[in-house]
C-alpha cells in the first residue's frame, strides 16, 4: 500500500511538472489574449461534421481489429453487436485515473457476454501496443523535424527491443521455460490465469502483426485527416500544414495516453496539442487553445455515439463461440 501511495504521487508531480512547463512556454502568448480573442474563432459546420463522422470511423476500426485479434488468435469471433457492445462500453474505464480499469472492463464485459475473459483482455492489450507503436512510427514520418534524427533512432531501437522480446518471450525454448519458471512461483489461480495469456501469446503469427500493425497504422492516418479537417474547421488557412496537425493530434494523443494518473489524458493531451498547434506558422495562439479545448468534446463525442446505435445492431446468435481451451477457470 504504501509503495502505491509514493507511485502515484510521483505520478501527480510529473503530471504537474509537464503542464507547468508547458504553461511558461506558452505564457508569453497567453497573456496577450483576451476574451476577443478567443471569441472571433467559429467553426465551419460542415467541416466539423465530416471530422467527427471520419473519427467515429476510427473507433469502429478500432473496435473491428480488436475482434480481428480475436478471431486471429482463436479467442472468440463475437457478432458485431457483442464487439462494439463490449469495446466501447470497457473504453469507458479510461475516464477513471489508471488504465486498468479499461481492462478490467474488457474481462467483466467479456465473461458477461460469454467471452473468455482472458484471452479477450489479452487481445486489448496486443491491440494497445499495437496502436502505440503505430502512433510513434506516425509521429516519426510525419514530423521529422519535430522529432529529430536522434529521436527517431531511439523510436526505432526501441521498436526493435520490444518486438525482440516478444519473439524470445513466444517462439524460443528459452522464452518457455522462463514463462514455466514465473508459473510455478505464483501457483493457484494466479498460475492457471498466466498460463492462459501464455496461450495467446503463443498463437502469434507474423502475419498477423503485420496485418494488425497495418490496420492500426490506417486508423492513425484516418485519425490526423480527421483531426485536419477539425482544426482547419476554425482555422482554413491552416490546411496546408495538414502534416504538422495531423502530428499534433497523434502526439498529444499519446502523450495523454502515456500519463498514467490523468483520466483519458485529460489536461495532458490539450496542453500538449495547444503547445504544438502554436508552433505551426500562421496558427494563432487563441485558436490553437480553443481547438485543443474542444476538440475533448470531439474525442468524448466520437466515442459516445457509437453506444447510441449498438441497441439498433442485429446480434448474430451462433456466430460467436469463445475458445474454451484460452479461458482461464473461474473467469
Amino acid at each position: 500500500m504504501q509503495r502505491g501511495v509514493w507511485w502515484r504521487i510521483a505520478q501527480v508531480v510529473l503530471l504537474a511538472a509537464v503542464l507547468i512547463g508547458i504553461y511558461r512556454l506558452l505564457a508569453p502568448e497567453l497573456r496577450a489574449l483576451s476574451w476577443a480573442d478567443f471569441a472571433q474563432w467559429r467553426p465551419s459546420a460542415l467541416r466539423a461534421l465530416i471530422s467527427l463522422v471520419l473519427l467515429v470511423a476510427v473507433y469502429l476500426m478500432h473496435a473491428w481489429l480488436w475482434r480481428s485479434i480475436m478471431r486471429d488468435l482463436a479467442i472468440a469471433k463475437p457478432d458485431v453487436r457483442t464487439t462494439f457492445r463490449v469495446y466501447f462500453l470497457a473504453s469507458l474505464g479510461r475516464y477513471l485515473p489508471g488504465k486498468v480499469w479499461q481492462l478490467a472492463g474488457f474481462a467483466v464485459l467479456s465473461s458477461r457476454a460469454g467471452l473468455p475473459a482472458v484471452g479477450a483482455t489479452a487481445a486489448a492489450l496486443l491491440g494497445q501496443f499495437a496502436f502505440l507503436a503505430t502512433g510513434l512510427i506516425f509521429v516519426a514520418v510525419v514530423l521529422p523535424d519535430w522529432v529529430g534524427g536522434a529521436a527517431a533512432r531511439v523510436l526505432g531501437g526501441v521498436l526493435v527491443v520490444l518486438a525482440g522480446g516478444l519473439w524470445l518471450f513466444t517462439a524460443t525454448p528459452s522464452g518457455r521455460r522462463g514463462r514455466e519458471w514465473v508459473r510455478s512461483r505464483l501457483g493457484g489461480r494466479a498460475a492457471e490465469q498466466l498460463g492462459a495469456v501464455f496461450d495467446v501469446a503463443d498463437r502469434i503469427r507474423g502475419r498477423d502483426t503485420v496485418r494488425w500493425g497495418v490496420g492500426y497504422g490506417v486508423s492513425w492516418i484516418l485519425l490526423g485527416l480527421a483531426f485536419s479537417l477539425f482544426a482547419t474547421a476554425f482555422v482554413p488557412q491552416s490546411i496546408a500544414s495538414t502534416n504538422q496537425l495531423a502530428g499534433a493530434v497523434a502526439a498529444a494523443y499519446i502523450a495523454g495516453y502515456l500519463v498514467l494518473v490523468a483520466p483519458m489524458g485529460i489536461g495532458v493531451r490539450e496542453a500538449t496539442m495547444t503547445a504544438l498547434l502554436t508552433s505551426i506558422p500562421g496558427f494563432p495562439a487563441s485558436a490553437a487553445l480553443v481547438v485543443a479545448v474542444l476538440s475533448r468534446v470531439w474525442f468524448t463525442a466520437g466515442e459516445l455515439l457509437p453506444l447510441a446505435a449498438i441497441p439498433l445492431l442485429p446480434a448474430a446468435p451462433g456466430d460467436a463461440g469463445p475458445a474454451p481451451d484460452v479461458s482461464a477457470p473461474g473467469t
